[in-house]
């Protein structure tokens, strides 16, 4: 019995002492609701930019393959020109052949009322004669060229069918993630809505000077001032490039155009033009890339401020560079 009460006696205070040693064990810190909500629309929207720009890319091939059957359109219809003037040239030729190889070629001449001209027609007959071959392998050989254009044609067009596909995919896989957003900040009070909204580092137009001189050139500021200019009504729509709708690249190249410069519809084609610079040389107009592999592309204004079309959330904003996740590089088009 003794021993008994002294085991649980040393049991007591084996307890004590670990409780007084490392205290009692604390309940799990609960996760702040408005921080678990920024990472899962963070999360949210690099996941849409990379559809987004899958997106761009499939819009760019599938112009590329419009662009490739047109062509192939004119290509098959002077084929057809050709390989007609041979059929008739061919049937002509055969056609003469046949009418006569009855008649001996002594009867022709001694039944010809001009001997003469039939003797150069028998020449001429001769020399067409020895092409007849020739003339006939052509024809194959433009045959076959005009199947060929033709299975290309339909390799095009089959090819088209299935991007238009994998565009109606990304659609709406872009739309699925638009509702998961919308869904999560519903889910928001009033007040976690305005710290979110503070939380993105958003600037007020009224607040921000557009660059009209400096060191960038003229046609990259005009480009910013094209850009800025849209802020305040622009909306963001996957795929566009304008004049009131725009994606993240879209209004890059929307905003160039309007310079007279081309850009492809593609943050990570974009990623190729011009040249680099560090992030410590950004001058207004230079394109700044985000995300590994890239997605998103906006524009420096100068004083470590950016323009873009961010997403669907939040329309074309203006912000600071540094609040933007992610960054990766930069390329200047002109200057």
């Amino acid at each position: 019995m003794r021993l008994r009460k002294f085991a649980l006696s040393s049991a007591a205070v084996i307890t004590a002492t670990i409780t007084l040693s490392f205290g009692a064990v604390a309940p799990p810190a609960m996760a702040d609701p408005l921080d678990d909500a920024k990472a899962q629309l963070e999360r949210l929207d690099k996941e849409s930019s990379s559809i987004g720009e899958d997106y761009d890319e499939v819009k760019l091939r599938l112009a590329d393959g419009r662009a490739r059957v047109d062509v192939l359109k004119a290509d098959i219809a002077a084929q057809l020109t050709k390989v007609d003037t041979l059929r008739k040239q061919a049937t002509g030729v055969a056609l003469a052949q046949f009418q006569n190889q009855g008649v001996s070629v002594t009867v022709q001449l001694v039944t010809s009322s001009d001997p003469d001209s039939f003797l150069q027609q028998m020449s001429t007959a001769r020399k067409v004669d020895d092409n007849m071959n020739s003339l006939l392998q052509d024809y194959q050989a433009q045959q076959a060229n005009l199947a060929d254009l033709r299975r290309a044609a339909d390799a095009e067009v089959t090819g088209m069918a299935e991007e238009e596909k994998r565009l109606s995919d990304l659609d709406a896989s872009l739309k699925e993630k638009l509702k998961q957003s919308k869904d999560l900040v519903d889910r928001l009070t009033s007040q976690q809505l305005s710290q979110l909204s503070r939380g993105g580092a958003r600037v007020d137009l009224s607040d921000v000077p557009v660059p009209s001189g400096g060191s960038a050139h003229a046609k990259a500021l005009a480009a910013v001032r094209y850009a800025v200019s849209k802020v305040p009504s622009g909306q963001y729509v996957w795929g566009a490039e304008g004049p009131n709708s725009f994606d993240c690249s879209g209004l890059m190249l929307a905003a160039y155009r309007s310079v007279g410069i081309s850009l492809p519809h593609s943050s990570r084609a974009q990623f190729g033009v011009g040249r680099a610079v560090s992030r410590s040389q950004l001058k207004a107009g230079d394109l700044v890339f985000f995300y590994s592999p890239i997605s998103h592309v906006g524009m420096y204004m100068g004083n470590g401020m950016l323009v873009h079309a961010r997403n669907p959330r939040n329309d074309l904003v203006i912000q600071p560079l540094s609040s933007y996740p992610e960054y990766v590089g930069a390329r200047r088009v002109i200057g």
